[in-house]
């Protein structure tokens, strides 16, 4: 299962001028929506090797954010 999500924080907007991609540290936290779905009584994330996730910030601060 995909689940993708996206929104806008401005807090991550960049200036394009400096360059089109941005690095985040590891132990930078970036915010994202504590997600749930309703009346699931036993709902759980399987455990993978390497994490399936994908994020992607546009310089407006439009973020896109993809976990399989």
């Amino acid at each position: 299962m995909y689940l993708r999500q996206s929104w806008r924080d401005p807090r991550l907007a960049f200036d394009v001028s400096h360059g089109s991609r941005i690095t985040i540290s590891p132990w930078y936290k970036v915010w994202v929506p504590d997600t749930f779905f309703r009346e699931d009584l036993y709902s759980f994330v399987h455990e993978q090797t390497v994490p399936n996730r994908l994020m992607k910030v546009t310089s407006e601060g439009d973020v896109w954010y993809v976990m399989k």
